[in-house]
Parts: C-alpha cells; sequence; structure tokens
C-alpha cells in the first residue's frame, strides 16, 4: 500500500515534465538525459521523500518536501549524468531557485 501512495506522491510532485519539481532540472532531451530522468523517478531515497508529501493536510510538511525536493532532484540527475559520462564532473554550483 505504501508504494503506489509514494508513486502518486511523486508523480504529484512531479505533476508535469515542465513545471513542479522538474522546472528546477535542466532540460535534456537526449538518451543519457532522458534515461537519468527516469532513473531519478525511480530512486528509492526520492521516492522516501516524495511519500512523506501530505497533499495539503500539513502545508509547513508539504513545503519543507517541495524543498528537499527541489536541491535532490537536479543532484540526483546530474550524479546520473557524471555516472554515464554524459557531463564531466566538476563545475559550478547550480544556482538556487527560490519558489515554484
Amino acid at each position: 500500500m505504501t508504494r503506489p501512495l509514494a508513486l502518486v506522491a511523486l508523480l504529484a510532485l512531479a505533476a508535469c515534465q515542465q513545471g513542479g519539481v522538474w522546472s528546477h532540472m535542466p532540460r535534456d532531451d537526449s538518451p543519457d538525459g532522458q534515461a537519468c530522468r527516469r532513473e531519478v523517478e525511480q530512486d528509492p531515497d526520492l521516492r522516501r521523500l516524495a511519500a512523506s508529501f501530505t497533499a495539503g493536510a500539513n502545508p509547513s510538511q508539504d513545503d519543507r518536501v517541495r524543498s528537499e525536493m527541489q536541491d535532490a532532484l537536479p543532484r540526483a540527475w546530474r550524479a546520473c549524468m557524471i555516472r554515464r559520462g554524459a557531463t564531466p564532473p566538476g563545475g559550478v554550483e547550480p544556482l538556487r531557485r527560490s519558489g515554484w
């Protein structure tokens, strides 16, 4: 029962690929970029974090989860891209956007 709820929560947070938490990730339609996006969607740690989303029952908890997802998704995506050799390691820390 928890697993479907986690998936629903992740999908609710990700709503669409252009908005929500995905708006904080680089738009990359390359095969590596799409594979990493799928890998991020299946990441157990991110699913666990998304499962703590309350869908409005606790607004302060939802804000915390959104903020953590805003930081965690691009970090996980970049780590995947580095593992695949599509992005060199290192560089400048990405700009942290505020709000949705």
